[in-house]
């Protein structure tokens, strides 16, 4: 296994454990979408959150806010309508200010971060 994959298996594990610990407070079984979406939590917490806010429409961060960002007409700089593509793109390959997470994130936590966001 090269160092990547074993450093990207190694993330995906702890932050499978990360949301089967903090679901475990529940006492009730979590449906592993519930799981899915604590991970995608994670991952925006550790690689978003600084310049993007997802509460709240209006934010004083860098980034534009991700809140209802699959509900809006437009994408918040530009007039493309959100799509699971083009964030996967630009979350890859990064943008005017934004660092690429391309050797930072697997595609499949790309994923999971995008369904975190949609579902917010």
């Amino acid at each position: 296994m090269t160092e990547g994959v074993a450093h990207a298996t190694s993330r995906i594990l702890a932050l499978c454990l990360l949301a089967m610990i903090l679901s475990a407070a529940d006492r009730t079984p979590v449906p592993w979408e519930k799981h899915r979406l604590l991970i995608g939590q994670a991952l925006y917490r550790e690689n978003c959150a600084v310049c993007h806010d997802i509460d709240r429409a209006q934010s004083k961060k860098t980034g534009p806010s991700f809140y209802q960002l699959f509900k809006r007409n437009k994408m918040p700089l530009g007039n493309l309508k959100p799509s699971r593509e083009y964030i996967k793109v630009r979350v890859k390959f990064g943008g005017s200010l934004m660092p690429a997470f391309r050797q930072t994130l697997t595609d499949s936590e790309i994923d999971t971060l995008i369904d975190y966001i949609a579902a917010k």
